[in-house]
């Protein structure tokens, strides 16, 4: 786990929270670097998968642990972390090159490697959304909220039609999730309703 600051005023819950989320962004990094590393053709979930890092199943736990007594703090931040990850337009990142890609087709190779980066970055959001969403029955949430959680899920499910590039099935696993996402969220809204 990385230090944090501490800032001498901040409560103790907004300490955890902050410190939780510096570790999130921090593993999440890594993870990204690592998926940019790989052969496009490998699917995100052989290295994002739950279960294959255990340091990483455990800060989602955690943050699922936490989103029993803060879970509108958690969602907000959460869709802020998101929604930086995909609004970067920064060129710095570094991607391993690939040894037969020297052409005109050097674009289209960056295009798809920016389309994987995005899709890790959905992945591990709905990973942690289909956790921290299972404490809707204890701390209901907003509805705006939910139909935040929604909407996003139903972006994914929206079919690219002529699409053929590497990455058709990476596309349909991040679908798969988000529609686990959505029936997290329909399966505990139900909970609430009976109650």
């Amino acid at each position: 786990m990385a230090p944090v600051n501490v800032d001498p005023e901040s409560k103790p819950g907004e300490f955890v929270l902050k410190s939780l989320f510096a570790n999130f962004t921090l593993l999440s990094e890594r993870k990204i670097r690592i998926i940019m590393a790989e052969p496009l053709e490998k699917p995100l979930n052989k290295s994002l998968q739950r279960g294959e890092d255990p340091q990483f199943d455990q800060l989602i736990s955690t943050m699922s642990s936490l989103a029993e007594y803060c879970l509108p703090s958690i969602l907000k931040t959460l869709f802020d972390w998101y929604k930086r990850q995909n609004g970067l337009e920064d060129e710095s990142h570094e991607y391993r090159p690939r040894a037969n890609t020297k052409s005109k087709n050097d674009e289209q190779q960056k295009d798809y490697l920016l389309e994987r980066r995005d899709l890790a970055i959905d992945f591990i959001f709905s990973l942690v959304l289909i956790e921290v969403l299972k404490q809707i029955p204890l701390h209901p949430l907003l509805d705006g909220l939910i139909q935040e959680v929604v909407n996003l899920a139903f972006k994914h499910f929206k079919y690219k039609e002529g699409y053929l590039g590497p990455n058709t099935g990476n596309m349909h696993i991040v679908a798969d999730l988000y529609a686990e996402v959505v029936g997290v969220v329909a399966q505990s809204r139900y909970r609430i309703s009976l109650f």
